[in-house]
């Protein structure tokens, strides 16, 4: 057990590790004394917890040496740690302007739009970043995060499968992977990597990941168990909380689910699935107004997601948008035709909106899914 926490506790080192590697002294050239004890008193600053008079100081050195890329580099992270990521994102943006290739500032940028929740950005930047520099380990495993944030499962399990190969000891790398495989439905590979895991010992990770596999085979009973032994184990678990109540939401408990998912956005204001189904509950109890800021930020976070789309969509024909839930819809609807939960929605909409053909043809692709489900169901059956 204590080498597996032991384990995984060197993936949260390397996490603060990559954002300590972006804290680098950068000493600017000489232009004169003052601009040198101006750079002193700001790293001083910094380095004794008053970043905001590190901030100014940068500031200051920054107007004295526009083209530094060490003192705007510096001003970003400084700006960083006091989570003014939109001016540390413009301060990195200026400094590639003038050294477009400084791999330093290129992941401080990714690494300032990941914490702003700006995962696609990131991941572009990321991605670029890693045709040049393929063996850098933080940029591997914040890609992996930003993958999984995004629901890009495949993406990550063929981002991490050469590191997993490499690395047989890299307990970070089996974790994200064996979460991308059980995302993907790959079930018993993601088994073989649970296994490796549970060489270790029980682990908050592992049974985690137990959860995850028994949630994706719809045993929720099994799955509730096994989150909340790791939550158990440990209650700051990226993840678990968002699974676990999702995993109570289908053993009906809706009260403990959306404490759960409160309990997550606590620990993690960006879970895209604490927000979603949050939203989704509240929705679906009528609280529109408490349900909106929740929907709207799934949405942000992952834009293309189809069911951050569909609630947001409920949310528009619930408050008399008909026009804008119709748009939606229509538009899930062609680029998801099988989604059936669209189809019920689109039957009802038109039904207020006295669309009658349009209704009739909505309730007969609602009849025609519901009998290819029972087909599908029926053939599973042993």
């Amino acid at each position: 057990m204590r080498t597996a926490r032991n384990n995984f506790h060197k993936l949260e080192l390397r996490w603060g590790l990559l954002a300590a590697l972006f804290v680098f002294v950068f000493i600017p050239a000489a232009h004169g004394q003052s601009e040198d004890r101006l750079s002193s008193s700001a790293q001083r600053a910094y380095d004794q917890g008053d970043i905001a008079q590190a901030i100014t100081l940068y500031q200051e050195l920054v107007r004295l040496q526009p083209d530094s890329v060490a003192a705007r580099t510096d001003l970003g992270v400084a700006l960083v740690r006091a989570a003014r990521y939109k001016e540390a994102i413009a301060q990195y943006q200026e400094a590639l302007k003038r050294d477009a290739k400084n791999p330093v500032v290129r992941l401080n940028l990714a690494l300032a739009r990941y914490k702003q929740a700006e995962f696609e950005s990131a991941a572009e930047e990321l991605e670029s970043f890693r045709n040049e520099h393929p063996e850098n380990q933080q940029s591997l495993y914040l890609l992996a995060d930003c993958y999984l944030r995004l629901g890009r499962n495949r993406d990550a399990v063929t981002l991490l499968e050469p590191a997993y190969r490499a690395n047989p000891d890299d307990r970070a790398v089996d974790y994200a992977l064996g979460t991308a495989l059980l995302r993907e439905g790959r079930i018993r590979e993601g088994e073989v990597v649970i296994d490796r895991i549970l060489k270790d010992g029980e682990s908050a990770e592992a049974n985690f990941l137990l959860g995850e596999a028994q949630f994706a085979v719809d045993d929720a009973k099994a799955a509730v168990s096994s989150l909340r032994r790791a939550l158990d184990l440990n209650p700051n678990l990226p993840g678990a909380w968002s699974l676990y109540g999702r995993a109570l939401l289908k053993s009906n408990d809706i009260a403990g689910a959306k404490m759960s998912f409160e309990r997550a956005l606590q620990i993690d204001p960006s879970d895209f699935a604490a927000d979603l189904y949050l939203g989704a509950v509240l929705r679906g109890q009528n609280k529109l107004s408490e349900a909106t800021p929740y929907l709207e930020r799934a949405l942000q976070l992952r834009p293309r997601s189809p069911e951050a789309r569909f609630q947001i969509a409920a949310l528009y024909a619930t408050t008399g948008k008909r026009d804008e839930a119709r748009k939606e819809f229509e538009q899930l609807e062609r680029e998801w035709p099988n989604f059936l939960e669209v189809h019920v929605q689109l039957a009802a909409l038109y039904a207020r909106m006295n669309l009658k053909e349009e209704g009739q043809r909505e309730r007969e692709a609602v009849l025609r899914l519901n009998e290819k489900r029972q087909a599908n169901s029926a053939d599973v059956k042993p």
